[in-house]
């Protein structure tokens, strides 16, 4: 298995929404869209840390220098 995978944490859809700030419908309809990336475990459904972070990262706007 890869180190990132081994290090990376696996949310729920609940959890990985509370951290985004969104809620859970919203991060399925990007699921079924399959805007970002999930991990199936069985039927369950998870969000990983670096994707969550990716997604972060993604939406992050770097602030004017007005000077």
């Amino acid at each position: 298995m890869p180190a990132s995978l081994q290090e990376s944490k696996l949310n729920s859809l609940p959890q990985a929404a509370a951290r985004l700030g969104i809620s859970v419908k919203c991060l399925r309809s990007w699921i079924y869209r399959r805007s970002i990336e999930y991990v199936k475990v069985g039927r369950a459904v998870r969000i990983s840390d670096e994707t969550i972070q990716k997604i972060i990262d993604r939406g992050t706007m770097p602030a004017l220098d007005l000077q």
